[in-house]
């Protein structure tokens, strides 16, 4: 094999020098062929590395057993699932007579942080072989559902967010109809998901996490750094924070990305020439916090943050649970507006999306899209639509396509012949009801409109910042942004004689980055940037709670 070859990547033999390593850090055993080492839906399994003999990899997320791969002698097992904690999706046996090493978890992430060489190995292996599995025939967890439901749509993003190997079955089909039947699913209780062997109609997120090993329990401890949403500022300041031994959790309500990660393609990102998808650079921070030692959980919403007296602040959750830190990160971003046209909430999910990833553009596929707004990311979904949709028509208000969009950007757009940009236009009306059917559009100079038969509208108008759950303590600016700074003393709120840390807001100890904060440039480069700065503002206010209790 070439050095090339993605399976010489994904499948490699661990040097002498390098097994003399893993065997310091595990026990070495025999085991009788057949006996089980892990099996699917186990969680903190070990790390095995093969000594003699073989371990074999099998799965049967279509119901039937299927070999998957023998890891021979300098072969290791596992995938990424070693350091998110989630439950295996294959089923590990001894064969051959297998002498293996057994390395714990929770030393595998030593050995990642420590010996950077085999580390890079390691994780070049773990993250492509989840790559190969699923393009090899593996289902994953089957969604059953209509195209239709926002709630299949919701689950949809949910597993996308979570790189999560699904497949979605349309029930008004005849292979959706099959399996109802195969799994005696009620279609008046959809959607439902089947995950190995077991079936849950109408499940909530919480719920589809905990049967598919995703969700973690909140440690009952008082933690360094808790962040509140995991998109890019958020996870930039998770890998800045693990990375420099800060005890660091991350709570979100859906899973890493944030609105960055329902962009089909970031290209003004430095260090990726070729572009990047928001989910992919999304999924690279995650598993780069993992390795630092963050946890995560997800999906889960912060209801409150409560200061003790004692400085230690309190965030109440969704679950009932309490996470409790030495300091807290907003980094919850923001939202983009909805259009005040009647129709417009009851169409949401199903017609009328605020992403344009696969999971959506399954909706426009050969048929017209409708793009509105004018800024990166409503270029980005246009060119991306592009491709699958008959037509696309980008909406703009004004009568410059150069005003908020990146000049590279719009020249692309400008000059792509599935795209034509309409000037001084506006979202006039919604037809449809279950579905949308049709978009009237206005022109704003003429008051002239024209309606156009259209299955799906994406709007990526304005922004809204996700600070409805802060406590009146956090200052905010006119528009909803977090005051940090000197901005955050001067609102009138700030209760401390010294000023505060440049991003820390008018709660003592309680932080802000990204795009929540008021003033800030809202690019994705920018909001990874202020979450590393956003850390180094940790340090300040703990090495000052350090220095006051000595």
């Amino acid at each position: 094999m070439s050095p090339e070859d993605p399976c010489a990547v994904a499948f490699p033999s661990l040097t002498d020098a390098e097994m003399r390593i893993v065997a310091a850090l595990g026990t070495t055993r025999r085991f009788a062929d057949g006996e089980v080492l892990f099996q699917k839906g186990d969680k903190d399994f070990p790390f095995y590395v093969v000594a003699e003999g073989a371990i074999r990899i099998t799965e049967c997320s279509t119901g039937e057993e299927r070999h998957v791969v023998d890891h021979e002698p300098g072969g290791f097992s596992g995938d990424i699932d070693l350091l998110t904690g989630r439950s295996a999706v294959v089923t590990a046996r001894a064969t051959r007579g297998l002498q293996a090493i057994a390395v714990p978890a929770t030393r595998l992430r030593r050995l990642l942080n420590e010996l950077p060489a085999l580390s890079d190995k390691l994780m070049h292996a773990f993250q492509l072989r989840r790559e190969i599995l699923e393009r090899s025939g593996f289902a994953g967890v089957q969604l059953l559902g209509r195209t239709d439901s926002p709630a299949a749509l919701r689950i949809q993003e949910f597993f996308y967010k979570n790189r999560v190997p699904s497949r979605f079955v349309d029930i008004d089909e005849a292979e959706g109809q099959a399996l109802a039947v195969k799994w005696s699913i009620d279609p008046e209780r959809l959607p439902a998901i089947i995950a190995g062997h077991k079936v849950v109609q109408e499940p909530t997120l919480p719920g589809i996490a905990q049967c598919i090993g995703i969700s973690r329990d909140v440690p009952d401890e008082v933690l360094d750094l808790v962040i509140v949403g995991a998109g890019p500022s958020g996870l930039a300041a998770a890998v800045y924070g693990g990375s420099e031994g800060l005890r660091t959790m991350v709570l979100d309500s859906v899973g890493p990305g944030g609105q960055a990660g329902s962009s089909s393609k970031i290209e003004n990102y430095m260090g990726f020439p070729s572009g990047i998808s928001g989910v992919e650079l999304a999924n690279r921070g995650f598993i780069q916090a993992l390795k630092f030692g963050v946890t995560f959980n997800a999906p889960v919403s912060v209801l409150d943050i409560r200061r003790r007296p004692d400085g230690i602040l309190e965030l109440p959750l969704c679950s009932g649970q309490v996470a409790r830190a030495r300091a807290v990160l907003i980094a919850t971003g923001v939202s983009y507006r909805r259009l005040p046209i009647d129709n417009y909430a009851r169409l949401e999910g199903i017609g009328v999306y605020h992403a344009a990833t696969s999971v959506e553009a399954r909706a426009c596929r050969d048929r017209m899209a409708i793009v509105v707004g004018g800024g990166n990311s409503a270029g980005q979904a246009a060119m991306y639509l592009a491709e699958h949709a008959s037509a696309v028509k980008l909406i703009l208000r004004g009568g410059d396509l150069f005003h908020s969009m990146s000049s590279y950007l719009a020249d692309r757009v400008r000059a792509h012949p599935n795209i034509e940009v309409c000037h001084y236009t506006e979202v006039e009306a919604l037809a449809g009801d279950n579905q949308l059917r049709g978009v009237t559009l206005r022109d704003n100079r003429t008051g002239e409109c024209v309606s156009h038969d259209c299955a799906a509208m994406f709007v990526f108008v304005g922004a809204k910042p996700a600070t409805d759950w802060l406590p009146d303590r956090v200052a905010r600016d006119d528009k909803g942004f977090v005051l940090t700074g000197t901005a955050a003393m001067e609102s009138g709120n700030w209760p401390l004689p010294e000023p505060p840390c440049e991003l820390e807001t008018s709660l003592p100890g309680v932080f802000a980055c990204g795009d929540v904060r008021s003033g800030t440039t809202k690019r994705c480069a920018f909001a990874a940037g202020d979450g590393a700065l956003a850390v180094t503002c940790v340090h300040q206010y703990l090495a000052k709670g350090t220095a006051a209790a000595s």
